[in-house]
């Protein structure tokens, strides 16, 4: 099983800095979506860098709720992703922008993929690494 777990850590990493690479490069276009906090460019930066912190948590913490750290990481922002495709996201109350992209196109898609491998490999770590407790 340890085998394993090394392995789904090294995919969790890779696909968070995959998620992380997508996000760094679509910033700049959408700069101009602005909010009264936050450009919408800006945003896809705070999440590259944490994508990347997650990536780097997951290498070099062995414990078993970094998997959960990770999980949580990339189901959010794949929830976000997913919804901003079919539904507005009016955050102007907090300071974001209005988020809403209804269209697929290769790099959105690339994400969608690198966050749920992320998320399917961060509750497989979870799950497998975590200690067993002794029966009686």
């Amino acid at each position: 099983m340890k085998i394993f777990v090394i392995a789904a850590r090294i995919w969790i990493a890779l696909a968070l800095l995959v998620n992380a690479y997508v996000h760094f490069l679509l910033a700049t276009p959408f700069d101009a979506i602005v909010g009264s906090l936050v450009s919408q460019g800006d945003l896809f930066r705070i999440q590259g860098v944490v994508n990347i912190l997650a990536a780097v948590l997951i290498l070099a913490v062995h414990r078993w709720w970094i998997g959960l750290v990770a999980a949580a990481i990339a189901a959010g922002g794949l929830v976000l992703l997913v919804a901003s495709v079919y539904v507005p996201l009016d955050l102007s109350t907090i300071g974001f922008p209005v988020i809403y992209e209804p269209v697929w196109y290769p790099d959105k898609v690339v994400a969608v993929i690198a966050q749920g491998l992320a998320l399917i490999g961060g509750l497989l770590v979870a799950v497998v690494a975590r200690p067993r407790t002794a029966q009686k």
